[in-house]
């Protein structure tokens, strides 16, 4: 956890937003919400909801700015703030347009009970107008300035997100509570949120925002939020509420930690051996084409192993390549942080152009017109280094962080292997023989991967993959989410091994409707039940089960399966191993 963020201080903050540039705040605050931009192109962007659609002088600039901006958190990851944007900006559905002038509206509740929207009046007059929204008494201002209102937006929406919460119902809360809240805590300088008749104030404190629903339509007196589980506890001992574990909501989202390691020092692994450790730099030579040397504000670049094309990246967040024979070229706009290292590798007809930035994203482009909208990986440290081969096995690229973490992929799996190296890597080479030079300012050591150890469970990603998961049914839709939670069971994060099952609940399980990614998962679901060392034992063996209590082909899936199951409930296995599968068995011959 990162120091201590008083919220108490933020109506100081808030007045001061003004001078600092327009979304610079919203910016900070989303971060330290929990909230982490994830590069790549946004999911929802003005462009895809109106096609063709220019604004004129009667849309807020300020509003556009907001759609444009690459920190727009709603824009890229709408889901955690379930509402619906309205772009255009258009006038109030099932609502009265105020007597004396006309509404724009820009947001609505997710249910459409609110709108959100500006006078036109003001718009022609401001480039970031107040924000009003429709309530019992009529169209009521809710912040100052579009700005501050997607800003109000973000704390009110973030925090249960990312944060520990609780929510105290208003028969817990007595006038001697907000009395502690009032002398205890600061508000925050936003207006009260009108959203649903709760009319809540915002207050805050060292790591701790709470919401006081003072309106009739809030059934949560008080909504505690905290950045840790000892902050909340802190906040709900002095407000003076009384809980249970049970009331206590924690992050459905946690940041991956920043690696703490040592200084790069070679070291013997099972997944390779150390060769020289004064071997020579085998990053392949940078043929001579025409155009980097003219490239404004250079960053970084490098060139394939067979010296067929050159890739740079710049501070803007651009990649370009060149052909060495002069038959292609290009530019793209892949980071919005300074590119800091780049990869080239030839991939069947084509080339894999890598490149990674400041932020630690990571991204490949073909060249063509096409690229994938989410990065292929990030951290929350800068990527210091790329290196890319074909091995016997296929393509591979490795990344360094400046945390000291190096991540191999096998590409045509995304099978990966963390190497945690250490700090200081300033270069990595990696060799069709699978030899791994690592380069630090004392030298370059030469690492020998041993590609079956390094990924053993490639097989099961390559399989994984093989089947046409979008053409296949979930809960939710086509099962486009499937293999990438499928190959996520494969790791060691227990956390992660975990989310990924409860996530796979969801989308395979009905006991209603059958459910075609089901039956194809129910395979790979028993294989890594197989598997000794998988980090969800005891919710996948559940999991599996309830499959079983689908109509369709999935029940049938699992009853294949169960002999090869049936041994978990031998005494030999854990209690909650045991019951799982007298679940299983119980289910399978019911």
């Amino acid at each position: 956890m990162n120091k201590i963020i008083d919220f108490g201080l933020f109506a100081g903050r808030l007045a001061g937003a003004g001078d600092r540039g327009r979304w610079v705040l919203l910016r900070e605050v989303q971060r330290e919400l929990g909230y982490e931009e994830p590069g790549g192109e946004p999911l929802i962007t003005r462009q895809g909801e109106a096609p063709g659609f220019e604004p004129g002088d009667d849309v807020p600039a300020a509003l556009v700015e907001w759609w444009d901006w690459h920190g727009n958190s709603f824009a890229y990851r709408p889901r955690l703030y379930w509402t619906h944007p309205h772009w255009p900006p258009a006038a109030p559905e099932a609502f009265e347009q105020p007597s004396d002038d006309e509404i724009r509206v820009i947001m609505s509740e997710y249910q459409y009970v609110h709108q959100w929207g500006y006078f036109v009046s003001e718009a022609e007059e401001w480039p970031d107008p107040p924000v009003w929204v429709n309530t019992s008494d009529g169209w009521v201002v809710q912040s100052d300035s579009i700005s501050e209102f997607f800003l109000q937006l973000a704390v009110e929406r973030l925090p249960a997100h990312f944060w520990w919460t609780m929510r105290v119902e208003r028969e817990h809360v007595d006038d001697a509570m907000v009395d502690r809240l009032r002398a205890n805590y600061q508000e925050m300088g936003l207006p009260a949120w009108q959203e649903m008749a709760t009319d809540a104030l915002s207050y805050g404190g060292p790591d701790v925002i709470i919401r006081h629903g003072r309106g009739p339509g809030a059934d949560y007196a008080l909504v505690v939020h905290a950045r840790t589980r000892d902050g909340l506890l802190q906040a709900l001992g002095t407000l003076g509420v009384e809980w249970t574990d049970k009331d206590i909501q924690s992050p459905a989202e946690t940041p991956t930690p920043v690696e703490d390691l040592p200084a790069f020092a070679p070291a013997a692994d099972p997944r390779w051996e150390v060769g020289s450790t004064s071997a020579a730099l085998a990053v392949p030579a940078i043929p001579q084409v025409s155009g980097p040397e003219a490239l404004a504000n250079h960053t970084a670049s490098a060139a394939d192993r067979d010296a067929t094309v050159v890739v740079a990246g710049d501070a803007g967040g651009d990649v370009h390549f060149w052909t060495v024979d002069g038959s292609r070229s290009g530019s793209r706009h892949l980071h919005h942080a300074p590119v800091t290292a780049v990869t080239a590798h030839r991939s069947g007809t084509g080339v894999l152009l890598w490149s990674g930035d400041a932020d630690g994203v990571l991204r490949y482009w073909t060249g063509g017109d096409v690229v994938a909208r989410v990065p292929f990986a990030r951290r929350r440290t800068p990527v210091t280094a790329l290196a890319s081969a074909v091995l016997e096995t296929g393509p591979a690229v490795a990344a360094a962080w400046r945390e000291g973490l190096v991540t191999i992929w096998d590409v045509d799996t995304e099978a990966r292997a963390d190497l945690r190296l250490g700090t200081g890597i300033e270069t990595l080479a990696l060799r069709a023989d699978a030899a791994l030079h690592v380069t630090t300012e004392h030298g370059t050591t030469e690492l020998r991967l041993d590609v079956n150890a390094l990924w053993p469970e490639r097989t099961f990603f390559r399989r994984v993959h093989e089947v046409e998961w979008d053409d296949l049914g979930t809960n939710h839709g086509p099962g486009y989410e499937v293999p990438d939670l499928l190959t996520t069971l494969t790791t060691d994060d227990e956390d992660a091994a975990q989310k990924a099952v409860k996530r796979l609940y969801e989308l395979l399980v009905s006991k209603h409707a059958e459910n075609s990614a089901a039956a194809a998962a129910v395979p790979f679901l028993v294989e890594r039940m197989l598997v000794p060392t998988n980090r969800a034992h005891n919710t996948l063996l559940l999991l599996i089960a309830d499959i079983a209590n689908g109509p369709g082909a999935e029940r049938d899936a699992v009853i294949a399966a169960l002999p090869s199951l049936r041994h978990f409930f031998d005494e030999e296995h854990p209690g909650n191993i045991r019951w799982a599968a007298n679940e299983l068995i119980t289910i399978c011959e019911s």
